[in-house]
């Protein structure tokens, strides 16, 4: 079994009427083992609040829920310009979980809409936040400045393009079409 790096894990055998608030809080050794996990620049604050109660899955199963909201302050390198920057990243996500003994017979527990499957009466409430900040992560980060720096050098291309090239395309040097259609009349 792969070690996980922020483990909180909670039983959930016997869940009050009520259900029970828990908070998470990454310590830095944690937030460092995420970092070499998800390939992260730093990972400079991981927190998360998480409320467990008892409930029903659409279909009447019993099960337990877990409401979570999380905040993390990420540091990512720039897909662009390689350069890292920091970006706060924030979501919430609401997650089934079914004992084994009452999952319905032909439910699909890999189903992106179906509860989770629970083998044992515990939850890794950690581990849930570490795999929802992976999923909230752009997997292309840009640092904000990095988008109006490529317009900004694309424009500055086909201006430099149009100058040179056949004056007869800067009028239509914003629509592709135009210039294809140029170009066929020279062949």
């Amino acid at each position: 079994m792969p070690e996980v790096e922020l483990s909180r894990p909670r039983d959930v055998s016997d869940v009050p009427p009520d259900g029970f608030v828990v908070s998470v809080e990454a310590t830095p050794a944690e937030c460092a083992a995420l970092c070499r996990r998800f390939e992260l620049e730093d990972l400079r604050g991981l927190s998360a609040r998480l409320r467990i109660e008892r409930a029903r899955t659409r279909d009447g199963v019993r099960a337990t829920r877990v409401r979570a909201s999380f905040n993390a302050q990420v540091v990512q390198n720039c897909v662009v310009t390689l350069e890292p920057f920091a970006v706060h990243v924030a979501d919430d996500f609401e997650l089934y979980f079914v004992p084994s003994a009452e999952m319905p017979d032909g439910e699909d527990s890999m189903s992106p809409d179906g509860p989770e499957l629970l083998t044992a009466p515990v939850i890794d409430l950690g581990e849930l936040v570490a795999q929802h900040l992976a999923l909230a992560l752009d997997p292309y980060p840009r640092r904000p400045e990095a988008i109006a720096e490529t317009q900004a050098d694309a424009t500055d291309s086909a201006d430099a393009a149009d100058a040179t090239d056949a004056p007869e395309m800067a009028a239509g040097a914003n629509n592709p079409f135009a210039i294809l259609g140029q170009l066929k009349h020279k062949m």
